[in-house]
């Protein structure tokens, strides 16, 4: 019989999720040893989809009014019963993300998944969350704490699961404010192309473009049009030494690129194995999406990094460097790359062990759980 493993993700919003996923279940499958292995996967964003189609929950939406009073009704009288797609899981976790920010209670998952079904669920099979990470101002991290109206809930999650994981130091940090005890293991995406050959290939780098180098500002006062005329510039130099082309994440960043700069090569992979088969021929990328370094680490490639929030301190952690884009100077990102470019074969290895590591913590960690 196989065992089947409940899985709290984001599904098709971002490749960059899909590498998290993907290095969750390796380990998973590792520890497991083997054996038959189901993965039951429910988009956070849609937390409802918890409820298999026919439940009245989700029956509820099709109704033309009143959809959102009946499902409420609904879940506050069925959501005991055993009757949803992770009633049946041997094993739920929840797959790397950032789950520490300011408000992180409001999350639309917070109730309707983790408290209602989850929370059900934790007395009786292992509960996990791997990967857990902080999404905070950059230039206010250390500042940043756990607000006093999101501590019950962050203790909840505690509560619920057999085992957490933070994946940078400021999560970890956060967690110990609250009474939480877990371990730095890094970002569950470094083991999302293990195995996968090491690139050979000279001379492509590879650039990730976001507009205003992230998905929020912050109020920090940093500028998109500074960002773009830094990364004009910085492509004008390289491409007079190397072949130079652009990973998308989705189509907004596919048209960016465009507008960017029409006459480079965009490439707009849907799955990891196409993300990998592009990133397969790179010798060192410029990414504004942070998972793009984390995967690419996992292959030995070396990369810059340019954020705006805490989630870059899950990229350092792997060892990649990282900029905040008010910083992130032409000059500084052309000369970081060069150095990258020049001391290739050194960075790869030392990403490779880093991968190696990585992937030792979760199995020690994981199967001291489901073991």
């Amino acid at each position: 019989m196989a065992v089947r493993v409940g899985l709290i993700t984001t599904l098709g919003t971002n490749i960059g999720d899909d590498f998290i996923r993907e290095g969750v279940k390796r380990v998973v499958a590792a520890v497991l040893g083997g054996r038959e292995v189901e993965f039951v996967p429910v988009n956070k964003h849609e937390p409802l989809t918890v409820y298999p189609e026919w439940h009245p929950v989700r029956l509820a939406e099709s109704l033309p009014r009143g959809r959102g009073v009946a499902q409420r009704v609904a879940r506050r009288t069925m959501h005991r019963l055993p009757l949803t797609r992770f009633d049946g899981c041997d094993v739920i976790v929840q797959c790397g993300a950032p789950v520490l920010w300011p408000g992180c209670r409001n999350a639309e998952w917070a109730e309707p998944l983790w408290n209602e079904v989850v929370g059900r669920l934790a007395g009786r099979i292992p509960v996990l969350n791997l990967a857990a990470g902080s999404c905070y101002p950059w230039e206010r991290r250390d500042e940043a704490e756990v607000e006093a109206e999101d501590v019950a809930y962050v203790r909840r999650m505690l509560e619920y699961c057999r085992l957490t994981t933070a994946r940078e130091p400021l999560a970890q940090r956060l967690y110990a404010s609250v009474g939480g005890d877990v371990p730095f293991i890094r970002c569950s995406a470094l083991l999302a192309a293990k195995d996968h050959p090491t690139p050979t290939e000279k001379g492509l780098v590879l650039v990730n473009y976001m507009k205003g180098a992230g998905h929020y500002d912050w109020g920090q006062g940093s500028s998109a049009d500074a960002w773009e005329a830094t990364l004009r510039t910085v492509l004008g130099r390289l491409k007079e030494r190397y072949r130079v082309e652009f990973i998308c994440h989705n189509r907004a960043e596919y048209d960016l690129a465009a507008e960017l700069d029409p006459t480079l090569r965009r490439h707009l992979p849907t799955t990891p194995a196409e993300y990998f088969e592009v990133t397969s021929r790179a010798t060192a990328a410029l990414c504004n999406r942070l998972h793009a370094s984390v995967a690419m680490a996992g292959m030995g490639i070396p990369s810059v990094a340019v954020g705006t929030d805490t989630r870059m301190l899950m990229v350092e952690a792997v060892g990649v460097p990282c900029y905040f884009v008010k910083d992130a100077d032409a000059d500084v990102l052309e000369a970081r790359l060069e150095d990258l470019v020049a001391r290739r074969a050194e960075e790869s290895e030392r990403l490779l062990a880093g991968q190696a590591e990585t992937w030792n913590a979760y199995l020690g960690a994981v199967s001291a759980v489901l073991d």
